[in-house]
């Protein structure tokens, strides 16, 4: 019969106020004893490790961590990218020191002078944190640099973007393995995953690493439905769209809008497309889904 974590701790709690109140143990005894205390506490700190869930971050701050989450929430489940910014400004006002919120920060300001100071201080501050921060940082440090360069107008942004999705692939595969309740990070390997091996990869791991109370998360639903509208399964597309915009209570959230005109961009049917890429612009035009997906319908009509 296996034993839980809490029921293994209470054992040994138990162990120790006995071993140390019998008197009549020999010596001999009492080292063996101390040797299977040592071996208990050994297992207890995998247990530990194994029931590690979510990925443990170097702030000290809990109101920059929660503005942190909140962000991300609002980038990846609303849509909401001015309002996720904020969160991150916000954030960093709590810890200025917080590696990671600067440099999701740096991928979201639109200020290149910023994006590209903050690119150096993440370069120059990299150093201080370990593990799996690091692993993180690495990539969206590298995405940042990506994007410096395209807004530059560099000829080497397509390599560079190209580097920093094998690296993201390859970090973020780790993460997500190792830390299995991060949604957010689970989703950018989604991501990773579809921008360097297509949709039919990306959905078999969306449906193999999540759960279904996962599958429910609004970024991964709109993204199946975007996934299955590009291989063409309309009417599964279809279904999860409207599924998500039907979850979506609050009607000022553009993200159920995006997912939609996405999804009807893809049937070719652009009047639909656009009325629903024009609503999810008005409730945010900095949602960088949106404002893409406008340029593309607004080319194609054109046509």
């Amino acid at each position: 019969m296996a034993i839980s974590f809490y029921n293994l701790a209470l054992l040994l709690r138990c162990f120790k106020k006995h071993q140390f109140h019998d008197k009549n143990l020999s010596p001999q005894l009492h080292i063996l004893m101390n040797r299977f205390y040592l071996s208990i506490l050994l297992i207890l700190f995998s247990c530990n490790q194994q029931h590690t869930t979510t990925l443990h971050y170097s702030t000290k701050s809990a109101k920059a961590l929660h503005l942190y989450n909140k962000g991300w929430e609002q980038i990846m489940d609303e849509g909401r990218y001015a309002a996720a910014e904020d969160s991150y400004r916000k954030a960093l006002e709590y810890d200025p020191n917080f590696l990671i919120g600067k440099s999701v920060l740096a991928r979201l300001t639109l200020n290149l002078e910023e994006r590209l100071a903050l690119f150096k201080a993440l370069e120059n501050e990299a150093s201080e944190i370990h593990g799996d921060e690091k692993r993180i940082l690495e990539v969206y440090t590298a995405f940042t640099n990506y994007t410096n360069l395209r807004d530059m107008g560099s000829q080497n942004a397509g390599d560079v973007l190209q580097n920093a999705l094998q690296l993201g692939e390859e970090n973020l595969r780790k993460i997500t393995h190792k830390y299995p309740e991060e949604i957010y990070l689970k989703a950018e390997y989604i991501e990773m995953l579809h921008a360097l091996h297509g949709p039919e990869k990306a959905l078999d791991s969306l449906d193999v690493l999540t759960t279904a109370t996962q599958k429910e998360n609004p970024f991964l639903l709109g993204y199946f439905a975007t996934m299955k509208a590009e291989l063409g399964d309309y009417k599964s597309a279809l279904a999860a769209a409207y599924r998500l915009k039907e979850k979506t209570v609050d009607t000022t959230i553009p993200k159920p809008y995006v997912v939609l005109a996405d999804v009807y961009f893809k049937m070719n049917q652009l009047d639909s497309a656009k009325s629903n890429v024009d609503k999810a612009y008005g409730l945010d035009p900095r949602n960088l889904d949106a404002s893409r997906l406008k340029q593309k319908i607004a080319k194609k009509t054109a046509q």
